[in-house]
């Protein structure tokens, strides 16, 4: 599946989640897929809310587009001996690549979030795979202190400037039926700018819970 045709499947996806079930419709693609707000801030230009690839075409939607930045990536295998070799978590521990296909993912998604002021949600699918998404560590714990534990598989990442958590989207939507109550007791917190000056990626820990 082509990256447009993806993002607006995660659109019809976080709509329904939105509505609960009512609409899939509030959130689209973004224009250009975040093209253009990276063109206009290049220029000092402020575009409201079309940072990342998933925004809100309704107004009922901008509650979650102010305060997460969703990024949606897939694919990117690379091809050897005439297959797809999917890309790797473990990537970062032994891969021969300066920086790790998901560096460079969150690397994008954090810059963007914090440039305005919102918190990074990046969501990727290998190829044939199903859907997951990586969040900072500090917004997985909140929500675990609003929502109740997260009972299902995760994995806890920290990597160089990533100190997050991934999890699979569908587990996402199952945990958290209805994120409005979070929403309006949460802000964003001051995000470090070590990302956004010079990202370099180093091997450190990567954990999974038993």
């Amino acid at each position: 599946m082509k990256g447009s045709a993806y993002e607006r499947e995660l659109a019809s996806l976080f709509s329904l989640w939105w509505s609960e079930g009512k609409r899939d419709d509030i959130f689209g693609r973004s224009a250009g897929s975040g093209g253009r707000f990276t063109a206009r801030r290049k220029s000092g230009k402020d575009t409201f809310l079309q940072g990342g690839d998933i925004v809100a075409t309704d107004a009922e939607g901008e509650p979650l587009m102010k305060a997460l930045l969703i990024e949606a990536k897939t694919g990117y295998g690379t091809k050897v001996s005439g297959e797809i070799v999917r890309w790797d978590i473990l990537d970062f521990m032994d891969s021969r690549q300066e920086k790790p296909v998901l560096a460079k993912m969150w690397e994008q998604c954090y810059r963007d979030a914090a440039i305005s002021n919102r918190t990074p949600v990046l969501i990727f699918r290998r190829n044939r795979r199903s859907p997951c998404m990586l969040i900072e560590k500090q917004f997985f714990n909140e929500l675990s202190d609003f929502y109740g534990t997260f009972t299902g598989n995760r994995i806890d990442l920290s990597v160089a400037d990533i100190t997050g958590v991934i999890i699979a989207l569908q587990d996402f939507f199952s945990w958290i039926p209805n994120i409005r109550g979070f929403l309006r007791g949460y802000s964003c917190s001051e995000t470090s700018q070590s990302v956004i000056s010079k990202p370099t990626v180093k091997r450190r820990l990567i954990s999974r819970p038993a």
